[in-house]
């Protein structure tokens, strides 16, 4: 075996930094949810009882940054650009020439997504159908629960075809997720064929082109069953792609741009507009610079050391099973919710949230250990199968 070679095996381990961040990902999306879903939020805080020392509002007021914790997706995005095309990335380095094996791909894919997707999507039927049943107001305005809604989702077509299944309203990422797998051959292929620079300006003008054709025509409005986020990959392409182009700078098969820490800081000012704006594909957009920078640091000798502190180990812990955590932690909030308020009231006391999210994370590794665990290897006969 030549030094290359062995290079690109030790290279293809498991970051715990990576684990790190993903956990870090997971668990603001969770504290943002919890928050919005138990907590009577900042603005009734501050209308009720303003400056008063007590420690509740207080502790409420700051938790005023994870209102923001909806771009904890934007770095879901890159971070699984990043993760999918990584051991390919490195196999190229080797081999310039070497093919996707399409069929394998999409196979481990499938394999690795939907048991934990089938198996949440049912938890989330069997709640809502009691919540509707027993606790209507529990039912949001518009929740599709119908049969047609839970297959839409299945087969990712959730704000395309029809509304989103039920309450868990997280799976329109997974769905763009499933899109960004579906159109991942072709940017291997640009990569293969013509470089990783072209592969990732392809991302960056279609991205753009779209996101300025939707604010000038309000295209995205238009949808019949928009719900939280554009229901179409597009504007979020170059957030997966530069997770894509940071696995082919790991690789040696492209250069880190010249200033990138100036880079991030400006995509990290240019992001406060477009919170104002309230377009999310633009403040994900500009966001991703700033998860680049932070997810290229991470796989860095000091961002690795970093990482390793007692905060950094717990978080690549839970980074572990953070798809089930983002999987379940919705139905699991809404029913913690139910029982400490029946009546579907929000607390004043953050003190529920906090006990949410411990409740969120059990459940997240619960399903893990028995169902996730399971998809993590690849098995081999699915492998013949598909051969």
């Amino acid at each position: 075996m030549n030094k290359n070679s062995t290079t690109a095996k030790s290279n293809i381990a498991r970051l715990n930094s990576i684990d790190s961040l993903r956990g870090l990902a997971a668990l603001i999306v969770v504290i943002y949810h919890a928050r919005a879903m138990l907590w009577i939020g900042l603005s009734e805080t501050w209308r009720q009882y303003g400056l008063s020392l007590d420690i509740n509002n207080w502790l409420g007021y700051a938790t005023a940054p994870f209102s923001l914790g909806g771009l904890a997706v934007a770095l879901f995005f890159v971070l699984s650009g990043y993760c999918i095309h990584r051991k390919n990335a490195l196999t190229l380095s080797q081999n310039p020439n070497t093919k996707l094996e399409l069929k394998q791909f999409i196979a481990r894919r499938l394999w690795r997504i939907y048991p934990v997707y089938f198996i949440s999507l049912c938890i989330t039927a069997i709640i809502d159908a009691y919540l509707i049943t027993y606790h209507p107001t529990y039912v949001h305005p518009g929740q599709d629960n119908s049969f047609f809604a839970f297959i839409m989702s299945l087969l990712s077509l959730q704000g395309l075809a029809a509304a989103p299944f039920g309450s868990n309203g997280v799976f329109w990422t997974l769905a763009l997720e499933l899109h960004f797998y579906a159109i991942y051959p072709l940017l291997y292929y640009i990569s293969r064929k013509f470089g990783a620079t072209k592969a990732i300006s392809v991302t960056l003008i279609v991205s753009v082109i779209y996101i300025l054709f939707d604010i000038t025509f309000g295209f995205s409005n238009k949808l019949p069953y928009r719900n939280n986020g554009v229901p179409i990959f597009l504007p979020y392409w170059f957030t997966w792609g530069f997770g894509f182009y940071l696995a082919e700078i790991e690789a040696g098969r492209a250069s880190i741009p010249k200033n990138f820490w100036l880079l991030s800081i400006v995509g990290a000012i240019l992001t406060v507009p477009a919170l104002l704006s309230g377009y999310q594909p633009l403040s994900y957009f500009t966001s991703t610079l700033v998860f680049g920078g932070l997810i290229w640091w991470s796989t860095t000798f000091s961002g690795q050391l970093f990482w390793k502190n007692i905060v950094g180990i717990w978080l690549a812990r839970i980074g572990t099973f953070s798809y089930s955590l983002y999987a379940i932690h919705v139905p699991s909030i809404l029913m913690f919710k139910f029982l400490l308020s029946p009546s579907g009231e929000s607390f004043k006391t953050l003190i529920p949230t906090i006990l949410a999210i411990f409740v969120s994370i059990i459940s997240g590794y619960l399903l893990f250990l028995l169902v996730e665990r399971w998809t993590l290897k690849y098995p081999k006969f699915l492998q013949n199968f598909v051969k």
